[in-house]
């Protein structure tokens, strides 16, 4: 199976075979593709990730049971909920 897996601005697809990793898995494949010379690290650690409909699955959930083939995931960092509560408190 295949995702569309967006990091800030960016967009990657990645092959997860039948999908048995977890989601914490794809989240971080998806972080090191973006930020390749650090692997990811400049990013932090992803906090969860976010489906098309809204949901918030947990990051320990299989890839095969949290999506379908084709299907798009946000990975959400801390800068998502600073933004947040940025806009909540103005």
């Amino acid at each position: 199976m295949k995702v569309r897996v967006h990091v800030k601005e960016r967009t990657f697809t990645v092959q997860c075979g039948p999908g048995s990793q977890r989601l914490r898995w794809l989240a971080h494949v998806a972080m090191a593709r973006y930020d390749e010379k650090h692997h990811g690290m400049s990013l932090g650690q992803p906090l969860g990730v976010r489906l098309e409909t809204g949901e918030r699955p947990g990051m320990e959930e299989s890839v095969a049971s949290a999506l379908e083939d084709g299907d798009d995931v946000w990975v959400l960092l801390r800068e998502d909920f600073m933004n947040v509560e940025d806009e909540a408190a103005e």
